[in-house]
């Protein structure tokens, strides 16, 4: 074998060598991410006033804040790209009395209820998804639904009755969050998110007589909810 032959098949070995090398860093960085941290709800709430059978003129309903535990998985896609689904424990949330319907029980809450938000994202991360500082911006779909409801004392002393059933439409909708992540290292990391969602919804409130075979009072107004989540949690790759 020649000196030309021998360096020929030296070449041929090296990148087939190099072939079998584990990936580039790209590869190899981390394509989950799972955090978990705290959630707070704001709700800008507005609706018009309550409409019905023995209804309070110039009832309105105003939607109160709540803190919750925020969870979330992020799967990694090719490119700038993520899927993120956002969770969170189900916070209570409290509706109050506004507007001169009810004046003895203005500012008073009325009812409480849980909220049900899953929201599914696909982010877009502005400076790669392996940057020390990683902002992103996503769009996506949010459900939220609604278990629990209950009628508070104020509301059933007012409607002079404690069979009182609230009840709340579900609602599928769009939402935006924007984001950042700070990665300490390969694994751990800490992301904060602020999101919006459209989320609206119609509320009845039925009042009965005590054994229920009578309707007092129903009341209905369409409310749209106008969150807005802020989010700070440790982040776990793997």
């Amino acid at each position: 074998m020649n000196v030309l032959q021998r360096t020929v098949l030296g070449s041929i070995f090296s990148a087939a060598s190099l072939a079998l090398l584990p990936t580039a860093h790209a590869d190899d960085f981390p394509k989950n991410i799972i955090y978990v941290g705290a959630a707070y709800l704001n709700n800008h709430s507005s609706s018009p006033n309550l409409k019905g059978y023995n209804t309070p003129p110039n009832l309105n309903l105003a939607v109160g804040n709540a803190t919750t535990l925020g969870l979330g998985y992020v799967r990694n896609l090719p490119g700038p790209w993520s899927f993120e689904l956002a969770l969170g424990y189900p916070p209570t949330v409290r509706t109050y009395a506004e507007g001169h319907g009810w004046s003895s029980t203005s500012g008073a809450g009325l009812t409480d209820v849980d909220v049900y938000s899953p929201t599914a994202f696909i982010n877009y991360h502005i400076r790669g998804k392996e940057a020390k500082w990683d902002p992103f911006v996503g769009l996506g779909v949010n459900y939220t639904w609604f278990r629990n409801n209950k009628a508070l004392s104020p509301l059933q002393h007012a409607l002079n009755s404690n069979q009182v059933d609230i009840h709340l439409s579900s609602d599928l909708t769009w939402a935006a969050h924007v984001g950042m992540i700070y990665r300490f290292n390969s694994r751990w990391s800490l992301v904060g998110t602020i999101a919006y969602a459209d989320v609206r919804s119609n509320l009845t409130s039925t009042s009965y007589s005590s054994d229920r075979s009578i309707i007092l009072n129903q009341s209905k107004t369409p409310i749209k909810f106008n969150p807005v989540v802020y989010t700070l949690a440790v982040g776990y790759s793997f």
